[in-house]
């Protein structure tokens, strides 16, 4: 199968910073012209559900612009070059919630929004997390630390509270894992 159908008549950059978007003008495998605009560069960002030893979860409330809202989520950020993705949960943990953690539980990866950008998610459970230190914010985040216990969490996920579509996914993951381990029980 040919996994590059489309043929590439001209692409220009529209921005370079804090993301690169390009324009590209195809010609599709019926011969249609397109107009395509997306983020080219693979990106890895981690996500992570934080849980104590006291069965809560480390949340953060984080204000996202273009829903002009403070949305529920789990930390998460993007990996920097030459790091590994457990060491970027880790980093992303102490910069959003303050929290070290112990074991890391790896979820199978994912492309969020593949028709706008080429990211990969990559959940992960963070175990033992325990806050140790302020959260250590950059200049455009406002994030509000949120510990839940973690049946709450679900309860809030089941009703449609957790509105951000990689936290949820990151839940959706973790249920068969803390339900085997007898971390949560079963929904009735």
């Amino acid at each position: 199968m040919d996994e590059t159908p489309w043929e590439i008549l001209e692409t220009r950059t529209l921005s370079e910073d804090p993301v690169r978007i390009v324009h590209e003008r195809l010609r599709t495998h019926t011969g249609a012209l397109l107009d395509y605009y997306y983020q080219p560069r693979p990106l890895r960002v981690v996500f992570a559900l934080p849980l104590t030893s006291r069965g809560t979860a480390l949340l953060i409330r984080q204000y996202r612009h273009p829903t002009r809202r403070r949305l529920v989520e789990v930390p998460a950020g993007k990996v920097d070059p030459g790091e590994s993705l457990e060491a970027a949960v880790r980093r992303e943990l102490k910069e959003e919630v303050g929290a070290e953690v112990g074991e890391l539980v790896r979820f199978p990866a994912f492309y969020p929004q593949p028709s706008f950008n080429a990211a990969v998610f990559h959940p992960f459970l963070a175990l033992d997390a325990r806050v140790v230190a302020p959260p250590e914010l950059e200049g455009g985040e406002l994030i509000e630390p949120l510990e839940l216990p973690l049946t709450e969490v679900y309860a809030l996920l089941d009703r449609g509270g957790i509105e951000d579509a990689s936290t949820a996914l990151t839940l959706f993951y973790a249920r068969p894992w803390l339900i085997a381990r007898g971390l949560l029980s079963p929904r009735p």
